[in-house]
C-alpha cells in the first residue's frame, strides 16, 4: 500500500514540474517571443498558458502579476528594481499580420502614503503631453485612472493610466503607445485586438 501511495505521489510531482519553465530542456520550451528571449522568459511563472496567447508574468518585486503576450518581449536595457518597493521596464510586441507594434511602459511603487493619485496622474501628463482629465474605474480590487487619445485614421491609440490597489500601498503607472511597424507598408490595424491586448493586460494586474 505504502509502494502504491509513493508511486502516486512520484508521479503527481512529475506532472506538476512538467509545465515548470526551469524543468523543460530549451527545445520543448513554447515556441513563442517570450519564451525564446532568455530576458523575458525569466519573468514568466510557468510555460503553461494561463489564457488563449498569454502567460502569467510575475514581477520581480514579488508585488504583483499579469497576463503577459506570448510575442511580447520585455527590454533588457530599459529594466530597473529596487528590493520590492520599485520596478520599472518596458516590453513591446511587433503585430506581423497587422504591421503593428505596441509599447508598454510600467512603474511599479510600493510605499506608505502612496495614495496621493494627483502626483501619479501629473507624472503621466509630463511625460506624455496629455492634458485632458482621467477616467476612474474599479474592477478586481484596483482603482484605475486612465486616459485615451485615439488616431481614428490608422486607428492606433495612446493610453496612459494609473492602477492602485484598494486595500495595500502599491501602485502601478502604465503607458500605453502603437504605431505603425514598417512606415513603406499600410498599417492595416484590427483597432479591437489592440485595444483587446491592452485591456487582458490591464484588467489581469493582480497586487500581491
Amino acid at each position: 500500500m505504502r509502494g502504491i501511495i509513493t508511486l502516486i505521489l512520484t508521479c503527481l510531482l512529475l506532472i506538476s514540474s512538467s509545465c515548470s519553465k526551469d524543468s523543460l530542456p530549451r527545445e520543448r520550451l513554447p515556441d513563442t517571443e517570450a519564451f525564446k528571449n532568455e530576458f523575458t522568459r525569466g519573468f514568466m511563472a510557468s510555460a503553461e498558458e494561463t489564457e488563449d496567447g498569454y502567460y502569467t508574468f510575475k514581477s520581480k518585486t514579488n508585488g504583483y502579476t499579469m497576463l503577459f503576450p506570448e510575442h511580447a518581449k520585455v527590454s533588457e536595457s530599459d529594466f530597473e528594481s529596487h528590493g520590492d518597493k520599485y520596478e520599472s521596464l518596458s516590453l513591446g510586441e511587433k503585430m506581423k499580420n497587422q504591421n503593428t507594434s505596441y509599447y508598454i511602459k510600467l512603474t511599479y511603487e510600493k510605499a506608505p502614503n502612496i495614495n496621493d493619485i494627483d502626483v501619479h496622474q501629473e507624472q503621466l501628463t509630463i511625460t506624455s503631453g496629455y492634458k485632458g482629465n482621467f477616467k476612474r474605474e474599479e474592477f478586481n480590487n484596483n482603482i484605475v485612472y486612465s486616459a485615451r487619445e485615439n488616431n481614428e485614421q490608422k486607428g492606433l491609440f495612446y493610453y496612459i493610466a494609473v492602477i492602485k490597489a484598494k486595500d495595500t500601498d502599491q501602485i502601478i503607472r502604465l503607458t500605453f503607445d502603437s504605431s505603425c511597424s514598417n512606415g513603406k507598408t499600410e498599417c492595416n490595424v484590427n483597432p479591437n485586438e489592440l485595444n483587446q491586448r491592452l485591456t487582458n493586460i490591464v484588467h489581469s494586474i493582480q497586487f500581491k
